[in-house]
């Protein structure tokens, strides 16, 4: 890893600090439309998520990112795809207020982190695609509001989230660092990764050995394209647990 004076430390939410159990996005989304009174087979769901990913790729995310109201694009264009009729923009909302307060679950190492962090007197943030509300239950559920200063995800300014320098400079204005002084920590490659390292943050790659293979709800990819991104855009690290962040850390 390469050696970096770290003042400030930024984590990524879901597959980072806390995930919602599950195999795959389409269960997830068969368990919110029964919700709602639909019960999709299957094989067509797993098909109209497919179909869904690609034309919100294609056609959503360029302009809208990762924004609320174009993860609720996407929820719709997944209700096109299953031919459901009703108010389909509305359903879509619904679906996606899940994440206001989502069923997630800690993981085991995160809370000794932390602590041995803010011993450290490094100063940490949250990062993440997740919705404003959602933070906040995520800082009150599990008790963790005291150890984050800053919290910061997709708006109208920064629509492309991590993948957005203005989303990571008034932060770092915030903590009166510079880039070369502020880690990020998560577990998907394209935003967590490669946005912070764009932005002239470190970054580690944390590819959490239990969820190896698992599309989890919340999770958008399992390509880790690291062959194709610059050397400037590679990870300092790429760690399995919290743990070993710890022990990088104080290697420093």
């Amino acid at each position: 890893m390469k050696k970096m004076k770290v003042r400030v430390i930024f984590f990524d939410l879901d597959g980072t600090l806390v995930w919602v159990p599950g195999n795959s996005q389409a269960e997830w989304i068969a368990k919110t439309l029964k919700d709602f009174g639909f019960s999709p087979a299957t094989e067509a769901l797993e098909r109209a998520y497919h179909i869904s990913e690609k034309r919100w790729q294609e056609t959503v995310r360029p302009t809208k990112g990762f924004t609320s109201e174009s993860f609720t694009e996407w929820n719709r264009i997944i209700l096109e795809e299953l031919e459901i009729k009703g108010n389909l923009a509305e359903i879509a909302k619904q679906i996606q207020r899940y994440w206001n307060n989502p069923a997630d679950q800690l993981f085991t190492d995160v809370p000794e982190t932390l602590e041995t962090l803010r011993r450290q007197d490094i100063r940490l943030g949250i990062v993440t695609h997740r919705p404003s509300e959602g933070i906040d239950y995520f800082l009150k559920k599990h008790g963790l509001a005291p150890y984050f200063e800053w919290k910061a995800n997709p708006n109208s300014k920064a629509p492309h989230g991590k993948l957005d320098k203005t989303l990571w400079e008034p932060l770092l204005r915030s903590a009166s660092v510079s880039p070369d002084q502020a880690l990020h920590v998560g577990d998907d490659f394209e935003t967590d990764v490669r946005g912070a390292r764009r932005a002239g943050l470190h970054a580690i790659w944390l590819d959490r050995t239990e969820l190896a293979g698992k599309l989890y709800p919340g999770r958008l990819t399992l390509t880790a394209p690291t062959e194709h991104a610059p050397a400037h855009e590679q990870p300092c690290a790429r760690i399995g647990n919290l743990k070993q962040l710890t022990e990088l850390v104080q290697a420093i």
